[in-house]
């Protein structure tokens, strides 16, 4: 009886669930782990203005500032992330100071 029913359960019930369940698809976050949330910020501020780019000129114009203060802000965050992973790194033993 118990073998009977796990190949019910196995053939009838589990092959129902993978094909009439519907799976939930995640997308990789493509965000690096160093940004923060001021990096978003301005990501989402480039976005926007990349969108209203073409209504005037005033609108390329901040398009253009907003890009280069997030990639000063991208370029800061990233140095001083791997300034933390040497210091850390260092400081466990993983890289000698001594060259």
């Amino acid at each position: 009886m118990e073998e009977i029913w796990n190949n019910l359960k196995k053939n009838i019930v589990y092959e129902n669930i993978e094909r009439f369940v519907p799976h939930k698809i995640l997308k990789k976050n493509s965000d690096h782990e160093y940004y923060n949330k001021e990096i978003k910020r301005l990501k989402s501020k480039v976005i926007k203005a990349y969108d209203r780019r073409k209504l005037a000129v005033h609108c390329t114009e901040k398009l253009k500032q907003l890009s280069k203060q997030l990639l000063a802000a991208k370029k800061s965050a990233q140095e001083a992330f791997l300034k933390t992973i040497l210091k850390n790194c260092v400081n466990v033993g993983l890289i000698s100071t001594n060259t």
